[in-house]
């Protein structure tokens, strides 16, 4: 897993006070982002709503090394190249994941994340199941919702653009002696955009509708212990086009999280917490499909600070189940059901100049067997502000329920593993940061669809391996009133097993930014580009490259109100993410923000 490279701050953070800030995905324990080993981003509500993002993929492809593609109602996040069921999701420390085959695959359902409902966002890079455990082979993204604090504090968000998209978004948190809060609500319409120009169907737009909410109690039962529960839920209606066209067909989804923790600090170095969590994906239409993904947890973890360093001990049970009842002859009822048990060990130490972390852990699954992975990282500080650093890793991801039990699945499947290994430079200064990684990611096991024949339409199969290598750039500079932001990444995704490119990987993307302050406003521009990438996994089709230029401004209107506005693909540039699909043109948002001050 890789726990690896030095934390670099990402590249669109940056002050001295961000070097105070605490992290937990990097290692599952609460740590100063300076003693990170990780290759780990934040980004907070604050640069949230500064990127003038509308949803979850299109605020993580600004990311180094990250890349997002959209298609109808779904999206899909690659990290470092890694395939996008490689990439664990957590709410709140509750795992999400959909395990249906609309997916092909399976991988978390991203366009069911509500993001008007985070509070702070942790994208872990590299492989993490030393960590996780199984799915965290890519890297891990963790939501925080909303937690309250001293007072009641609301908050209030109205924003209008085009397709005739509205949304409005309400929040009250707070806390009151051993008590705290936080409540949020939203709900979004969009008339949507003809998403399949190349076929006749009707109504030539995909509208889309959805309400989300989070929720957030917490009571200290003493100063050293802590109960609190958490929930998300998040609820999508959006019309899709068939595949030969015709009648668009609706879609309903819904994503639900919840946990219960118990929160204790047995003494100065010694602290534990205890989670059980539940959480569901489901989806279903008025044409074929109909699918249920449910995990449960339970977990233990432990805690030792001493002088010598930090030491962790998890115990975890994860349960998944999957159900898809009859929909037709072609769609026969299906399901499944698995547990894994798990037990993980962490060592973490900041020896001045050197640090380290290292980490095992062995999952037992009861359909494939008990399965070890493991990693190291290293890193040495040149100076005060230049850190060098290593890792390497081991991951795996065991098949899902519905490969497994699915019309397409098969008893034999084995799961996926790889090795990773990475080495780092990074340098972080009062004004400045700038990052070098590079990485080499070796896939065994590799699950894919095989094409039709006459045993078996889209059946499941390992093939050989996958090789991701690459290197990402990354900085950010202030100069006065300016500052700038940029990243490049170079990705070499190749199919061992045929010598080709993974289908949907550009080798090339860049991302640069421009900030600044001028008189009442805050003014930004940013160009997103992306490298041409293949369609298919013949390579026969390809999807040409693309640039594109969007601009934010914000400014107060009072001390309590603020207008946000955001012009994305100004130029109007024509391209697709994924073959037969259209993407939106030229958008425009406006938004209004109430945060009453004290």
């Amino acid at each position: 897993m890789s726990v690896l490279v030095f934390a670099c701050l990402p590249v669109n953070a940056q002050s001295n006070a961000n070097l105070k800030d605490v992290v937990v995905t990097a290692s599952r324990t609460e740590q100063s982002v300076s003693d990170v080993l990780a290759d780990i981003s934040v980004i907070d509500r604050a640069q949230i709503e500064a990127s003038g993002a509308t949803n979850v993929p299109q605020l993580l492809a600004r990311l180094p090394g990250l890349q997002a593609v959209s298609f109808g109602d779904a999206s899909r996040i690659y990290i470092r190249g890694a395939d996008s069921r490689m990439t664990a999701l957590y709410v709140d420390g509750v795992r999400v994941d959909s395990q249906d085959g609309w997916q092909l695959g399976g991988g978390v359902p991203w366009e069911l994340v509500p993001l008007s409902q985070i509070e702070r966002l942790e994208v872990l890079r590299g492989a993490a199941s030393a960590i996780y455990g199984s799915d965290a082979m890519g890297g891990v993204v963790q939501i925080f919702t909303r937690r309250g604090t001293a007072g009641a504090t609301p908050s209030l968000d109205i924003s209008l653009g085009s397709m005739n998209t509205r949304k409005i978004s309400a929040g009250l948190s707070g806390a009151q002696a051993s008590f705290d809060y936080a409540l949020g609500l939203a709900l979004e319409h969009s008339d949507g955009y003809n998403t399949r120009p190349d076929v006749v169907h009707s109504p030539d737009r995909e509208a889309s509708s959805s309400k989300a909410a989070s929720l957030r109690l917490g009571f200290r039962m003493a100063p050293t212990q802590r109960i609190e529960l958490v929930a998300l839920n998040s609820q999508l209606e959006s019309h899709y086009v068939p595949w030969g066209g015709g009648t668009d067909a609706q879609a309903s989804a819904n994503l639900s999280s919840t946990a219960v923790r118990w929160e204790s600090q047995w003494s100065t170095a010694y602290s534990t917490k205890l989670s059980l969590s539940r959480s569901e994906a489901a989806k279903r239409d008025d044409v074929l499909y109909d699918y249920r993904t449910t995990l449960q947890g339970i977990l233990f973890e432990n805690t030792l600070r001493l002088a010598g360093g930090t030491f962790s001990a998890v115990l975890e049970q994860k349960r998944d189940a999957f159900d898809s009842p009859f929909t037709d002859t072609y769609n026969q009822a299906f399901g499944g059901e698995r547990t894994q048990n798990a037990v993980a060990l962490g060592y973490g130490a900041n020896y001045g100049e050197h640090l380290v972390q290292v980490n095992l852990r062995s999952d037992d699954d009861s359909n494939f067997g008990a399965h070890q992975t493991g990693a190291i990282s290293y890193a040495y500080a040149l100076t005060s502000e230049w850190r060098a650093s290593a890792s390497t890793g081991t991951a795996f991801r065991a098949p899902t329920l519905e490969q497994v039990f699915g019309p397409y699945g098969s008893a034999a499947l084995a799961p996926e593993t790889n090795h990773n290994s990475e080495v780092a430079l990074g340098y972080v200064s009062a004004t400045a940061s700038a990052k070098a990684v590079l990485y080499h990611n070796q896939i065994r096991n590799m699950i894919t669809t095989r094409p039709y024949s006459d045993a078996c339409a889209f059946c499941y199969y390992n093939v050989g391996q996958a090789t991701l290598r690459g290197l990402t750039l990354s900085g950010t500079q202030k100069i006065g009133a300016y500052a700038l932001r940029a990243s490049l990444d170079w990705l070499d995704p190749i199919d061992n097993s045929s010598g080709r490119d993974l289908s949907l990987r550009a080798r090339r993307t860049m991302t640069l930014g421009l900030d600044r302050s001028l008189a009442n406003w805050q003014i930004g521009a940013d160009v997103q580009a992306v490298g041409e990438r293949f369609d298919d996994a013949a390579n026969t089709t390809v999807l040409p490259g693309y640039a594109l230029l969007n601009f934010n401004a914000a400014t107060h209107l009072s001390r309590d109100w603020q207008l946000i506005v955001r012009l994305d693909n100004a130029a109007d540039a024509q391209y697709q993410q994924v073959g037969h699909f259209a993407t939106p043109g030229r958008t425009i948002y406006a938004g209004f923000q109430w945060r009453p001050k004290d």
